[in-house]
């Protein structure tokens, strides 16, 4: 016996201490915290928050009485929860979630009889605002949708480790001083929305559902010169996940009409004030009758777009070669997923002229036998804004470390130049005139700022036929006409109270932008700028028409005072704008945009200290302006 003793306590007592340890010891997974997702000025969209799920283990509690008071005073607790927990003789009673102060209250109140596990809940800091983008993550914290999805990866981080020591009783406590390998928290994602403007967008969504009494709809803000989305706000009936504007494509009727118009002009095919027979708004072909709202017997080419005309779109078409007319409609975008980074992007369908019928080249002219997403249309307006430069839609701004480093910056993606500068700068004329007062997207007009865009109206097919009274109406432009920094897209499904896309989406366009204009903070239509109407271009006599008013207006800038100012002035003058502490090429820029000629001083600094005539001034357009 004695030398058994011997032999397990000093020849092979480290062996067995080492098992010893192995059965008291275990290896316990350090979940890692969870990147957020913020707006594009840092403003948090969705963030972690520790919580903890409450058991209450009635064998274990010494004083019953006392121990469900204190639960009832911490958590707010109701009769009947309490005569459950009164009623409890064994397991553990589940009592919701708290944070941590509620369980530290918890614990100090009750000795014993509650135990605690540890749950990372995701909350919200500014609402429902994004949330069919921003995403959803499972009862482990794994993504689910939206972005929780797509960046599941980069958001989780990577768990740690910690080693444990189970006592006699069977409780787990860290063992000080062992290798704890640490938990290495998620990344952050900063997405390219602005809250501000996602909460205009979302409110004109729902009040255009509300009282058109339609069943879904899209309102979408970009940046043109970036890509960058800046407002996303989808609803559709027959969606509980995803975002339609991204997955459910439709024929997008008269706002493809801008296609055929740069195609004709690129490729020198028509002039803008020739003019076209639309047969009094009723064209009788060899396969079928083309009919106009408004019955017109002849409109120019400019005119077939003002008063969108399909006949006139149809007569058109025929100019154009059907492998030409595919290669536009294929380099704005359609018929192709645009990249943005969801889970899930329809590509639309865009058949290939082999799979045309001989009534195709009509129907794609006005926007049929074609479907498109509304982020699509989108980006292919931000190509005519962009000066003919298509580019890649994105959600994503930055990605960055805990810590705060920046670890991705996105950087504009140009896809390819679609049509000329100069071919832009025409569409944009006349998309202008769309806008004004007699064309179809006049609902659209703010009256001080130019805008330039397209109504759409379209019937929704079902079950390879067109359903009875159902449409589509949209609206798609950009502002300002002659500086675009927002594209802006409305469209409605289905709505009640009126079919066409001038008197349902329009409306919900300029809704937004007046918003926009009106928001001090939003920062994106920003610096003073002197409003100089497009000159109006009389198609029928091929004159230009003076612009009307040249009143200045100042956009919202981030630490603007005032949000619109309309200074009166009873002459042709023009303000200086203010560009003190700009940088150079900025205040040119804006002096440029004020109608302005600008000279540089020899010794101009980076940013402008002056300038002369001052800013304020009244001179006449064209002046020089000075700077210091």
């Amino acid at each position: 016996m004695m030398t058994r003793s011997f032999q397990l306590q000093v020849v092979q007592g480290d062996q067995w201490h080492t098992r010893a340890l192995i059965q008291t010891t275990e290896r316990t997974e350090i979940r890692a915290s969870r990147g957020g997702l913020y707006d594009r000025n840092m403003q948090p969209l969705t963030v972690s928050q520790d919580k903890y799920r409450v058991f209450y283990a009635a064998a274990e509690v010494e004083d019953r009485d006392r121990t469900l008071e204190m639960l009832r005073r911490i958590l707010n607790l109701g009769t009947r929860d309490v005569a459950r927990l009164r009623g409890a003789t064994g397991g553990w009673e589940p009592l919701g979630q708290v944070r941590g102060r509620e369980k530290n209250q918890i614990e100090n109140a009750v000795p014993s009889g509650v135990h605690f596990e540890a749950v990372t809940a995701r909350i919200h800091p500014a609402g429902p605002l994004a949330i069919p983008m921003l995403g959803a993550v499972d009862s482990d914290g794994r993504g689910l949708s939206g972005f929780e999805l797509v960046f599941d990866e980069l958001l989780a981080g990577t768990p740690g480790e910690q080693l444990n020591r189970r006592d006699a009783h069977g409780v787990l406590y860290p063992i000080p001083q062992t290798g704890i390998v640490p938990a290495q928290p998620g990344r952050d994602i900063v997405l390219t929305i602005d809250a501000e403007l996602q909460e205009i967008a979302e409110a004109a969504l729902a009040r255009a559902l509300s009282e058109t009494g339609a069943s879904g709809g899209d309102v979408i803000l970009a940046d043109p010169t970036t890509g960058e989305i800046l407002a996303l706000a989808s609803r559709s009936s027959d969606s509980d996940f995803g975002i339609p504007a991204l997955t459910n494509p439709y024929e997008p009727g008269s706002t493809a009409k801008m296609v055929l118009l740069a195609t004709l002009l690129q490729e020198d095919l028509a002039e803008l004030d020739e003019s076209i027979d639309v047969e009094g708004g009723s064209y009788r072909t060899p396969y079928r009758t083309i009919t106009d709202v408004h019955g017109y017997d002849s409109l120019s080419v400019a005119g077939v777009i003002l008063h969108s005309s399909n006949i006139g779109a149809a007569k058109l078409a025929e100019r154009i070669e059907p492998g030409m007319q595919y290669s536009y409609l294929r380099d704005f975008g359609f018929g192709t997923p645009t990249g943005i980074e969801t889970p899930s992007e329809s590509a639309g369908l865009l058949r290939r002229p082999a799979d045309w019928s001989l009534l195709s080249q009509q129907s794609l002219a006005y926007g049929y036998e074609m479907t498109v997403t509304s982020i699509q249309l989108v980006a292919a307006y931000g190509a005519l804004a962009n000066g003919g430069v298509l580019m890649r839609p994105t959600l994503i701004r930055e990605i960055r470390t805990a810590d705060g480093r920046v670890e991705f910056r996105g950087e504009p993606r140009p896809v390819r130049r679609v049509i000329d500068q100069s071919v832009a700068d025409q569409i944009t004329d006349v998309l202008t005139e769309v806008v004004r007062e007699g064309g179809t997207g006049d609902e659209a007009s703010l009256g001080t700022i130019d805008i330039a865009g397209k109504t759409g109206t379209s019937r929704i097919a079902a079950g390879g036929s067109y359903g009875a009274s159902r449409y589509i109406a949209s609206f798609v432009g950009y502002i300002p006409a002659d500086d675009p920094q927002l594209v802006v897209l409305a469209k409605l499904d289905d709505p009640r109270s009126t079919i066409y896309g001038g008197a349902a989406a329009a409306p919900v366009s300029r809704t937004v932008m007046q918003a926009i204009v009106a928001a001090e903070e939003s920062g994106f239509l920003t610096g003073q700028l002197s409003r100089r109407s497009a000159a109006r271009y009389d198609w029928s006599s091929s004159t230009v028409v003076p612009p009307v008013d040249q009143t200045p207006f100042r956009f919202a800038t981030t630490n603007a005072t005032e949000v619109i100012t309309s200074p009166r002035h009873e002459s042709d003058d023009v303000v200086v704008p203010d560009v003190r502490g700009r940088a150079l090429r900025e205040a040119v820029k804006l002096l440029h945009e004020a109608g302005l000629e600008v000279e540089v001083d020899d010794d101009v600094p980076e940013r402008v200290r002056s300038t002369q005539p001052a800013a304020g001034s009244f001179v006449v357009p064209g002046a020089t302006v000075l700077l210091h």
